[in-house]
């Protein structure tokens, strides 16, 4: 399974829990199953395709459980992608929910909770595995998911999909669905790296990260920068043949960056970088204008998800009486590049007022 952009839900979920997942550009929901819940789960699924909604499911077993849910019913669904198995040892079981999905993917967790929460998963048996971001802080949201990417997690599963009855739930909300966005943004280039001929970690005094060498001979980089810097300069140790460019690939475009072979290694030059990054080096022009047209496709939708986690995070700390910056101004400009439709503008207004108001990291 390709990074999954996942939420877990509760096994007493309906359809309006997975619209609302879907709404907010997740991919996968992780659904606790049982004997009393499959019916509905099957009818979830069997919906869920009907309405052609680009969602997946993971379930979640325990070893009691999973012997009284009928597999042939769920097996070869379309939507199913995998199992999560919990305090479950005995292979023929395993094997028959493996031969359940086409892939026949199954994780394993020994733990009572399945990851270990607000902290990066320990990794199971098999070679792959998710990080686990509890949602009750908005603030500590981005902290968790950087973390998850720079410790090489192969995929990311947000802890609930909160409500929007209150203030704080609905900003959690939008920031679950401004950084979906980003991970769906990336997801074609991470999904690639399992099949990478070379990864390794990578740190130098200006940034740590990984590096892949992809089986096409494109090369991918995620860093975080070790200090807050106004630019700086990836040494990475390799060269590479005539034709490759490089690129910056974030929100609101594209970005070619310039770079420059030097004896036996490439440096690239990186102005204004975020927290975590990522960059691609590639020879091919068309793969390149595909990633252009995906994100211009999700531009909208990141514009929008941060612009409502602005509003909801200063509704908020008005009604808690919290001292705010004079953003007053900005928050109009911002409303005004969304009203007229200026994606670029209205985006990157709503992440510089999101690191005023300490919830994006500097």
């Amino acid at each position: 399974m390709s990074f999954p952009v996942a939420v877990a839900l509760e096994a007493k979920l309906n359809l309006s829990d997975v619209e609302k997942a879907v709404q907010h550009w997740l991919d996968t929901v992780i659904v606790p199953i049982n004997q009393n819940n499959w019916r509905k789960i099957w009818g979830l699924m069997e919906a869920v395709e009907g309405y052609g909604w680009d969602i997946e499911f993971v379930l979640k077993v325990k070893e009691g459980q999973v012997k009284r849910v009928p597999l042939h019913k769920l097996a070869n669904h379309s939507r199913l992608a995998g199992w999560i198995v919990q305090d479950i040892s005995e292979p023929a079981l395993i094997a028959m929910l493996r031969a359940t999905t086409e892939v026949g993917v199954v994780w394993a967790w020994g733990k009572e909770i399945m990851f270990t929460k607000g902290a990066i998963s320990p990794q199971p048996a098999g070679s792959q595995w998710w990080a686990w971001v509890t949602v009750d802080n908005s603030a500590e949201i981005a902290r968790q998911v950087y973390s998850a990417l720079l410790s090489g997690a192969d995929g990311v599963c947000f802890s609930d999909l909160p409500n929007e009855d209150d203030l704080e739930g609905k900003e959690r909300l939008k920031a679950i669905g401004f950084f979906s966005t980003h991970l769906i943004l990336w997801k074609p280039l991470l999904a690639e790296r399992s099949a990478s001929i070379e990864a390794w970690q990578w740190e130098t005094n200006e940034a740590t990260g990984w590096v892949w060498r992809l089986g096409s001979e494109e090369v991918l980089c995620l860093f975080s920068p070790q200090s807050p810097l106004p630019s700086l300069t990836l040494k990475l140790p390799f060269t590479l043949r005539e034709g490759f460019r490089s690129y910056a690939v974030r929100f609101p475009a594209l970005i070619r960056l310039p770079f420059q072979r030097k004896g036996e290694k490439i440096l690239v030059k990186f102005n204004a970088p975020e927290p975590i990054n990522l960059v691609w080096l590639t020879n091919e022009t068309e793969r390149v204008q595909k990633m252009h047209q995906h994100a211009n496709r999700l531009l909208p939708k990141a514009m929008q998800f941060a612009v409502q986690w602005v509003l909801a995070r200063k509704e908020r700390l008005n009604q808690e009486k919290q001292a705010l910056p004079d953003i007053d101004s900005q928050v109009w400009s911002m409303l005004q590049k969304a009203k007229l439709r200026q994606f670029s503008h209205g985006y990157s207004l709503a992440c510089q007022i999101l690191k005023t108001l300490n919830a994006l990291p500097s």
